[in-house]
């Protein structure tokens, strides 16, 4: 028999071996001694006394040369699930860690922006310039260059995500669950939030004080 030319370091969709084909090698009896032995594999009923059975054998064969214990393909399953479950959990607390950072960053960089154009949005106010006028400016000049780099990030990741799914899983790209567009639409809602939030800032510092001569 032939082992399936992406072993079981392929795609594992099914938990037992039944419909997997079984091509038959081209390699005389004489040269299987020669050849290096790759993996054992054993068909079973399916049933547990039947797997143990087979577990009980191979680990006692001294042919068996694998370093860990016999394994069957639900286990390989498993264990390339609890691996794709760590991924997904790392992701989750990258990004739950970040969206704080990011918001405190982008709080601090357009209230230092702020402070910097005290003086000149005073100026406004005193020549006729109506408050809300500064506050869409301010939202413009906020709001677009975030909404540009999500969007950036966003695609990015879906990239990135499908190029890892595909080349190093062997995985077919799917849609990401609810989850996902929750926690994006959060974030992207929160950091306007913040934005939001500044404008009381803006009325308080660009006063008529502000722009008198000095």
């Amino acid at each position: 028999m032939a082992f399936p030319e992406d072993g079981f370091a392929g795609p594992l969709d099914a938990r037992t071996s039944a419909g997997i084909t079984w091509p038959a090698v081209n390699v005389p009896a004489s040269r299987l001694d020669t050849l290096g032995m790759d993996a054992i594999n054993v068909g079973t009923n399916g049933s547990v006394p039947a797997v143990e059975q087979a577990r009980t054998v191979l680990e006692s064969t001294p042919a068996y040369s694998a370093a860990g214990p016999p394994s069957t393909i639900g286990d390989l399953i498993r264990r390339d699930n609890s691996g794709n479950n760590a991924y997904q959990q790392l992701s989750n607390v990258v990004i739950l860690v970040s969206l704080p950072i990011a918001g405190c960053t982008l709080a601090a960089a357009i209230a230092a922006g702020l402070a910097d154009r005290k003086r000149p949005f005073s100026l406004l106010r005193l020549t006729g310039a109506r408050l809300a006028t500064l506050r869409r400016v301010v939202a413009l000049e906020s709001a677009v260059p975030l909404l540009a780099v999500a969007a950036v990030a966003i695609g990015t990741g879906f990239a990135a995500a499908a190029e890892y799914a595909s080349v190093a899983q062997h995985y077919r790209m799917v849609a990401p669950g609810a989850a996902y567009y929750l926690i994006t639409a959060g974030g992207i809602l929160v950091s306007l939030g913040i934005i939001a939030a500044t404008f009381p800032l803006l009325k308080r510092i660009t006063g008529p004080e502000v722009a008198r001569n000095e």
